[in-house]
């Protein structure tokens, strides 16, 4: 592994990583409940010295040198995918628990220590960073957090690096995502003495079967799932409303377009008078794709083998789509290793994180050039 780069004050040690994300963690940040773990990452950041501040949306920014062209741009999403009540982060044989450790507490770990290191040193940047800790990305957040803070820096962006996903991951695909709201409504009654009139429970159950039974392509790889359903009022009541989030994603964009009208119009076919269907959509994530030798993952590539990851490249949705669907360059890289994210267990190796803040910190050194006073 390379030394730490001699520009940067010392990093961290684990312990203190750790400390600081687990009170991090503390705060739950469902989404669009960001905005209490967003304040408290600010008072910190103020603390530190580094002069925060938020945009309209909730992200907080961090800027290293002077605003102008050719700026690199690091996010890690404040959002966890679940609203899970109460947080107690445990540390436990070598791992961190607690819902959003992994995805993205590592990300704001490493974002929030490398933003400190870069704006405490005597160095200034070739090119200007911004360093973001952004909302939306989980769930129906529809990347809203990058989208905003991609679109009011666009004409400067020479590259965006979300800080997202697996130690030693390149996510240089955004893959397209299409979200959509079906609601079903029939006249409903009581089970007993009104027998026989639809219900929408039973109307959709059979859509989701015949959803379910799309034969979809394997390439360009397209998937179809049915993440939530819900409807009805009580057990012996015909269920006069039900309703799923359906989530479409495709490596390529017209596949999604075409899957999207095939689900249409499996639920045209299915829902007769006296039923009705209503279909919306409630979620966009745009492709993109970076050639494995563009510059930026190049420079992420190299960043990685330098301090002994092995390199893997991969397709995923993530917050560097904006980046992508803008036309500007973007891949996302773990900064650390766990399992069972979007889950309670979820749970994050701890150790992972010393490689991972080595990693930032030479790609940081690649994109940004530091000159020394």
């Amino acid at each position: 592994m390379v030394p730490w780069p001699a520009w940067l004050p010392q990093p961290p040690t684990l312990d203190e990583l750790l400390t600081d994300l687990m009170d991090l963690l503390a705060t739950p940040a469902p989404p669009f409940g960001e905005a209490p773990r967003a304040a408290k990452l600010s008072q910190r950041l103020d603390g530190l010295g580094l002069h925060p501040y938020q945009d309209s949306v909730g992200n907080v920014i961090v800027r290293w040198g002077n605003p102008g062209p050719g700026a690199y741009a690091f996010l890690a999403h404040l959002d966890t995918a679940l609203e899970v009540g109460r947080v107690a982060p445990r540390r436990e044989g070598g791992r961190l628990y607690c819902h959003g450790s992994a995805d993205d507490g590592s990300g704001l770990a490493v974002l929030t220590a490398i933003a400190a290191r870069a704006l405490k040193s005597a160095a200034k940047p070739r090119h200007p960073v911004y360093f973001v800790a952004n909302v939306g990305e989980e769930g129906l957040g529809d990347l809203r957090g990058a989208r905003a803070f991609v679109a009011e820096h666009c004409e400067e962006l020479a590259g965006v690096v979300a800080l997202d996903g697996r130690l030693g991951d390149i996510v240089h695909e955004g893959i397209a995502s299409r979200r959509l709201e079906a609601v079903l409504r029939t006249p409903g009654g009581h089970s007993w003495s009104d027998y026989g009139s639809p219900s929408s429970v039973h109307l959709m159950g059979r859509i989701i079967e015949r959803l379910d039974g799309l034969r979809l392509p394997k390439a360009p790889r397209t998937t179809l799932n049915v993440g939530v359903m819900q409807g009805g009022t009580a057990v012996n009541a015909i269920a006069a409303e039900a309703s799923c989030l359906i989530d479409l994603r495709s490596e390529d964009s017209a596949e999604l377009s075409r899957l999207e009208q095939r689900v249409r119009d499996t639920f045209a076919a299915e829902v007769q008078p006296p039923a009705r269907c209503d279909i919306r959509a409630i979620g966009d994530r745009p492709g993109g794709k970076l050639a494995r030798s563009h510059p930026l993952v190049m420079a992420a590539a190299d960043a990685l083998a330098a301090v002994g990851e092995h390199v893997s490249f991969a397709t995923g949705s993530t917050d560097a789509n904006a980046a992508l669907g803008a036309g500007v360059a973007g891949i996302c890289c773990g900064v650390g290793r766990g399992a069972l994210a979007h889950t309670p267990d979820e749970w994050l190796e701890e150790s992972s994180l010393v490689p991972g803040l080595q990693f930032c910190a030479e790609l940081l050194t690649r994109l940004a050039s530091p000159l020394p006073s």
